[in-house]
């Protein structure tokens, strides 16, 4: 047979064979296609619950951290990661779920999660639907950020308008802090400016300054029945909202009110400089009253009541004297002694404005109100923190803590122990700590014992109290009038070198402020 029949031949047998086993493999899947068909659909079925408890993982996973880094309220926690997860699992997703189950245990936010996918195809085999539950665990990393400015507003700051410069370094500060922050809640900037003494005004007498209601409008200043109120800086009578320091060792806690006296205070006789404790003695120290308290160690903070800071002499007649004045201010005869100039026959009131060196501003306890905090550092705005009395960086230091604090006088800090907030403090100033002539948070300057190193040690004290809580302390020494041992204890004070600046001129004020707010803005909301 010739080649090519043999090849012929082949080929045909080839070409039978094919069709035949065509047909074999035809009948076989015609047999098996309802089983092919039945497994693809199962899963089928199967590879869509998958897909429906994956993505169920994820929603949950997402929602739990979004939930833990956004609050540190149990229902802002829950009410959150219900909304997160409302967001990122939509209703048109394959699969139905439902509402998320929050648990906020201790640091742990535990969240659960369950979804139902109805089948399509293992219906046949009695199963409708095939259920799926995830669960996730977070801890609660959050950390808001509370920070008081504790701003020099003395009589130098008015100096090439330094005090304008001051306000654009603090609103800097509380842009950039803002600015930085997921959330406003989870910054929180008070603001206490200084001078012989702090202003807390209305919150003292537990009203705000619209006149509403402060916490639960009780007073924690004493403000005697015949001394009344006044916005007017340079009034010639009433109290401005400044306060003087408590006396712990003769301080009359059962003193009353009554007619001719200020209960705890004053006019007693011819001692009527002014306002303290008991102007009979020369010794009317506040300590320790006047340094924030050394908590870890057991000390208490003073909640107060505290006294109305007001200076003024009372002008009266006095008998005809031969006695000749030995004590003299502005070409007159100092009120309060019993020797008068025999030719005026007469003692003068020394001051017809009691509530000088107050400082003009008012203290502005912590808050996350971006826009009430840059109204109330506004640099075109003449009326808020304007430059007047002198530098006692001690008390201003003093109620920078007050206003951290969550006992009273102000109640708004957070607990000092929570791990979800940390707290600092940014000190300015542009001056030595300096003794007034007259009056200050520490009384009448004749009738106490207070002098410059005093004042420094005082600082320091607090500075350390502080810092053994935790606070965070940056200090900035402005201008160049600053002496060298101040500077020593403003950077003793900071919690470290590298957190005390030293500010010659505006431009290294306002960038000082700019630093310290970025460095503070990476403090919160870590997760």
């Amino acid at each position: 047979m010739s080649d090519k029949k043999e090849k012929m031949m082949s080929f045909a047998f080839a070409k039978r064979y094919v069709r035949n086993l065509s047909g074999a493999i035809a009948i076989m899947f015609a047999f098996m296609a309802p089983a092919i068909v039945g497994s693809a659909g199962f899963a089928l079925d199967y590879a869509m619950a998958y897909l429906v408890q994956q993505r169920l993982a994820q929603a949950i996973d997402a929602s739990a951290l979004a939930g833990a880094a956004e609050s540190t309220d149990e229902a802002e926690i829950e009410s959150r990661i219900r909304q997160f997860f409302a967001e990122n699992y939509p209703a048109d997703k394959v699969g139905f779920t439902f509402e998320p189950q929050v648990e906020v245990v201790g640091d742990e936010v535990r969240v659960t999660g369950n979804a139902r996918y109805d089948t399509s195809f293992v219906r046949i085999l009695g199963i409708d639907e095939i259920e799926m539950q995830v669960k996730t665990v977070v801890a609660r990393k959050v950390q808001g950020i509370e920070v008081v400015l504790v701003l020099d507003n003395t009589g130098s700051m008015g100096w090439n308008n330094n005090i304008t410069s001051l306000k654009r370094a603090s609103q800097s500060f509380i842009n950039i802090m803002f600015d930085n922050a997921s959330r406003d809640e989870f910054v929180r900037i008070g603001l206490v400016p200084y001078s012989n003494s702090v202003r807390v005004g209305s919150y003292g007498l537990g009203k705000n300054p619209d006149g509403s209601q402060y916490r639960d409008g009780s007073s924690f200043v004493t403000l005697p029945h015949d001394v009344s109120v006044t916005n007017n800086h340079n009034a010639s009578s009433g109290w401005y909202g400044c306060v003087i320091e408590h006396n712990g060792t003769n301080y009359n806690e059962n003193a009353t009110y009554v007619d001719g006296s200020y209960g705890q205070l004053w006019k007693s006789g011819v001692n009527w400089n002014g306002h303290g404790w008991d102007p009979a003695r020369g010794d009317n120290d506040s300590y320790p009253y006047d340094v924030f308290p050394d908590l870890a160690d057991g000390e208490s903070e003073y909640e107060g009541p505290f006294d109305i800071y007001q200076y003024g002499d009372v002008e009266r007649r006095c008998v005809e004297s031969t006695y000749v004045c030995t004590r003299w201010r502005n070409g007159r005869c100092r009120s309060g002694y019993n020797r008068c100039d025999a030719y005026d026959g007469y003692e003068y009131d020394v001051s017809s404005r009691p509530n000088n060196s107050c400082p003009y501003a008012q203290i502005v306890p912590i808050n996350s109100d971006r826009d009430f905090l840059l109204s109330q550092v506004d640099p075109d705005d003449y009326n808020v923190m304007y430059p007047h009395g002198n530098t006692l960086g001690n008390i201003g230091m003093l109620w920078g803590g007050r206003l951290l604090s969550p006992a009273p006088p102000f109640t708004e800090g957070k607990a000092w122990d929570s791990e979800y907030w940390k707290k600092a403090i940014v000190m300015m100033t542009d001056g030595d700590n300096t003794r007034n002539g007259t009056y200050s948070s520490f009384w009448d300057t004749s009738n106490n014992n207070y002098n410059v190193a005093t004042y420094n040690q005082r600082f320091e004290e607090t500075c350390t109290n502080l810092k053994k809580m935790g606070v965070l302390i940056y200090t900035v020494t402005f201008t160049s009038g600053i002496n060298d041992n101040t500077k020593g204890y403003y950077k003793r004070c900071a919690t470290s070198e590298d957190q005390y600046y030293d500010a010659p001129g505006q431009e290294d004020l306002e960038e000082a402020f700019r630093k310290i707010a970025r460095e503070l803005s990476t403090l919160h909301i870590k997760e």
